[in-house]
């Protein structure tokens, strides 16, 4: 249960036995403890209770929502309720404290001379109606008077206890009309649904309504009509809320496909190219919705309810366990409320397309329809994905006029819908642990939904998911050496009972702050109404940035990357056990003030290798599994890394790469440069910063001056550097340690462009190459450095790096790409003279040893 109760375990159960009787006692004990109740409800209602009376509003009469609020207010010594209006007075009767009978005016009185709350349900179910019916005591006019004669706050808190595992139906069902709905249920759906779902069930609340304040703000309005008015933004407001739990109604795919087929955007795209390919327009419509059928997802609460357990036992048998950020998901699916949502994660995992899908059903919200690669859509676990909620893109959309713009078409509905979303803005799983350049596609689409006014707003929520161990690294590392990507077809599900035999560690989920659409365009001067084609692809570039930034700075800090980090940053062959426990010290030290996650496992956990903990753990793991050597030295451990293995971990210290990354680079720019003047120092840092754009991520909207001054007074703090009259030094021999420690966490990422850069001349020798041929010829002139020594990082000659140093030459000009082939471009010849660019690179490799 989320939020701790206020009371001790006595006072509790003195307060409980007077409160509920015996029936009721026992209903708590046994299914309400573990109903999710957020801290940040509980808070707002303790902040409501001292300041005024509180009221709380409920959709529809339920007799398990009344016991579980009476007990939920007692377990956090909060008012309880004194005043009941609409509920049937023979479910109330074990709880006699509760003025259900009388003038509402007296029984909101006798409330609040008690110091208790009141109970208000909106509406009543009914034998056949399925949406319920009007109360017979409409309280909103006596609860007017009522606040017009206090000197306090009446607050009215629109509340959902969501206990039903499937939301509301756009059409009801036969046995709706007798049992009553989701939305109005009867007594015995009520019970029978409570008790198959109380373990997803939660309590949310909406935002509260301060009556007094209300009522005075429209002096001379009749009560009747401000009872009225109150009334309906108290629907809304639990309208909003059932839909920030469920998403809308479900439709059918069917009739999604045919509304997206109705939509002019879409069908203007499909004329100009009925036109330009001079086809009958049917026949273009027919390979739309044919294009449509392959993309659209065709979920089942069934499918998804019977996946769950499955899921569950899988997780349980090779994760220690999922840490979830429970207050980020709160805020997240708070904000569905006013607007549709995206779940943008982290890529890193097969596993990423399941764990999230898993934690909210697990929560009681509805999984979002998740936007997956068709290379997925195989046989057999294809349609069980579109069942399960997946909508499968093609990688590449070339050359595809008419599936573009279905697939637009698709989205731009979603939207419209408000349909929970969830896509991976990096597009493909990163492979070396480091986030990945956004991809902008379906981004774009999102974006144009609104801008088409299919919805007001737009939430991106960027969340990361972290893994101690991720089960595709031994095929990553693979990948990384060259090797061509493994597709997913069957086979690769026979691997199963391996992985199944396999321990992975924790899972971690965190959750930045969701990203308004509207509000991000108006922080850059521009408007959902008026929006040019070039400032819609700035904004678009722009809120990808941001959005891997949101990833960045929530995702969480590990054993295993610790562990990793503190072996790969060393220049010698061992590190030992006290050096160890340094670095892993000093990591730990940024990402506190920093405010990154740190994983729950560290807490007040020892930081060496020798002593029972979770760095122990990890190490414990690199060494069963051969990654790490141990070797006794003068009684003190020396902990080696098999070369062979390098790229492996380096997996893991990517993942917190992000976090050092701007002190990394003024250490490593500082120790490179024999005349340390500010000036210098901030050069050389600008040089690196632009070499490793496509590798790292900055806080978005921050000017390099402002990082670089920020990473200097961070080490200057940390008694690293001093900084004086316009010189920067290290501060003494044992600080040029710790700068070399932050440096060379960058070195094999600086490596793998110098190797990039040496293939230049045999690229100018063979006057061209394939893109594909470059990188492996710089992957070959790196393990040609590594051999003779001039390469200290195996890890560096990574296809990943390699791919990305080709982008940054392009992006300088030192290459250009005609066709398929790369070409030595305009900046090329001074960047090949002497070796300038190599010999850049070089130097801030080096290590100037004395001032």
């Amino acid at each position: 249960m989320e939020g701790a109760p206020a009371r001790d375990s006595k006072s509790y159960s003195l307060a409980l036995r007077d409160e509920i009787g015996p029936v009721g006692r026992t209903l708590a004990s046994h299914f309400f403890e573990g109903i999710r109740f957020s801290r940040e409800a509980e808070s707002e209602l303790e902040r409501l209770s001292k300041d005024g009376f509180v009221v709380h509003v409920m959709r529809t009469t339920a007799w398990v929502n009344y016991l579980y609020l009476a007990w939920a207010l007692v377990r956090r010594g909060l008012p309880p309720i004194r005043a009941v209006v609409n509920l049937r007075r023979w479910f109330t009767r074990p709880w006699r404290r509760a003025a259900q009978r009388g003038e509402l005016e007296v029984r909101l009185t006798y409330a609040r001379r008690k110091s208790g709350s009141a109970l208000v349900f909106l509406k009543r179910s009914a034998l056949g109606t399925a949406r319920g019916r009007s109360t017979k005591e409409d309280p909103f006019p006596a609860l007017v008077a009522f606040a017009r004669k206090s000197d306090r706050p009446v607050y009215l808190v629109p509340e959902l206890f969501v206990w039903e595992k499937s939301r509301e139906r756009l059409k009801p069902a036969v046995l709706d009309y007798i049992f009553g709905s989701p939305e109005a249920p009867g007594f015995l759906h009520s019970l029978v649904a409570f008790f198959r779902n109380y373990r997803r069930a939660q309590f949310r609340m909406g935002e509260p309504l301060d009556l007094r304040t209300f009522v005075q703000e429209r002096p001379g309005v009749p009560d009747g009509q401000i009872a009225r008015k109150a009334r309906g933004a108290l629907y809304h407001h639990l309208a909003r809320q059932t839909r920030a739990v469920f998403g809308p109604p479900p439709k059918s795919a069917d009739r999604l496909i045919e509304q997206a087929l109705r939509d002019r955007t879409l069908n203007r795209a499909l004329n100009e190219y009925a036109v330009k390919s001079h086809r009958r327009m049917e026949a273009v419509v027919s390979e739309a919705r044919r294009a449509l059928r392959s993309i659209a997802a065709r979920p089942s609460a069934t499918v998804v309810g019977l996946a769950m357990p499955l899921l569950h036992w899988v997780f349980n048998r090779i994760y220690d366990g999922i840490e979830v950020d429970e207050a980020g998901l709160e805020r997240a699916m708070k904000s569905a409320a006013s607007a549709p949502i995206v779940l943008c994660p982290s890529h890193k995992s097969h596993v990423d397309y399941l764990v999230m899908s898993f934690v909210l059903w697990n929560r009681g919200y509805s999984v979002p329809l998740v936007a997956a690669g068709s290379n997925l859509s195989f046989f057999p676990l294809g349609p069980l994905f579109r069942r399960g909620g997946a909508f499968f893109l093609r990688r590449s959309f070339r050359g595809e006029a008419v599936y573009t713009a279905a697939f637009r078409a698709y989205v731009k509905r979603l939207v419209h819908e408000g349909v929970h979303q969830e896509f991976f803005l990096e597009g493909g799983r990163s492979r070396t642990g480091k986030l990945l350049t956004p991809k902008l596609g379906l981004l774009t689409w999102e974006v144009d939904a609104v801008l088409e006014g299919a919805s007001n707003d737009i939430h991106f929520v960027p969340v990361a998911i972290d893994y101690e161990r991720v089960v595709e690294s031994s095929s990553y590392s693979e990948e990384l050496a060259g090797a061509e990507k493994k597709p997913e077809n069957i086979r690769a599900l026979l691997a199963t009972p391996k992985v199944l035999r396999s321990n992975y560690g924790r899972i971690h989920l965190h959750f930045d702050e969701p990203v308004s659409l509207v509000d991000f365009m108006e922080s850059r001067g521009l408007s959902p109404a008026d929006t040019s084609e070039d400032g819609k692809r700035g904004l678009v570039r722009a809120l990808g940035n941001r959005i891997i930034y949101g990833i960045s700075r929530v995702s969480t800090v590990t054993p295993h990357a610790l562990v990793s980090a503190a072996l790969l940053a060393h220049r010698g062959r061992g590190v030992s056990d006290a050096e160890l426990s340094h670095r892993i010290g000093a990591l730990l030290r940024i990402a506190e003030e920093e405010g990154r996650p740190i994983s729950s496992l560290l807490s007040g956990a020892p930081l060496t290798p020798t002593t029972a903990g979770p760095i122990q753990d990890a190490m414990s793991l690199f060494v069963d599994e051969e990654a790490v050597r141990i070797q006794e030295v003068k009684g003190e451990p020396m902990y080696l890394v098999a070369e062979e293995r390098r790229t492996e971990l380096s997996y893991y210290k990517n993942t917190l790469i992000n976090l050092v990354a701007p002190r990394s680079l003024v250490a490593r720019a500082l120790l490179s440069t024999s005349a340390a003047t500010r000036e210098q120092v901030q050069d050389a840092a600008l040089f690196l910063s632009r070499l490793l754009k496509r590798e790292l991520v900055y806080r978005v909207g921050a000017t390099f001056d402002v990082l670089f001054s920020e990473a200097l007074e961070a080490l200057r703090r940390a008694g690293l550097v001093e900084a004086a009259q316009g010189q920067v030094s290290t501060a003494g021999e044992a600080e040029r340690d710790s700068l070399a420690f932050l440096a060379d966490l960058l070195r094999d990422l600086v490596e793998g462009y110098l190797a990039a850069a040496l293939t230049l001349k045999e690229l100018a020798q063979a006057q061209g190459m394939e893109r594909r041929t470059f990188i492996r010829a710089a992957i070959e002139t790196g393990r040609a450095e590594y051999l003779a020594g001039r390469i200290a990082a195996p890890e560096s000659l990574s296809k990943a790096t390699m791919e990305n140093a080709v982008l940054y030459l392009l992006d300088q000009r030192i290459l250009i790409e005609e066709g398929r082939r790369l070409q030595l471009g305009p900046t090329a010849l001074p960047a090949l003279e002497g070796d300038q660019l190599a010999n850049r690179i070089r130097s801030s490799l080096n290590r100037i040893t004395s001032r």
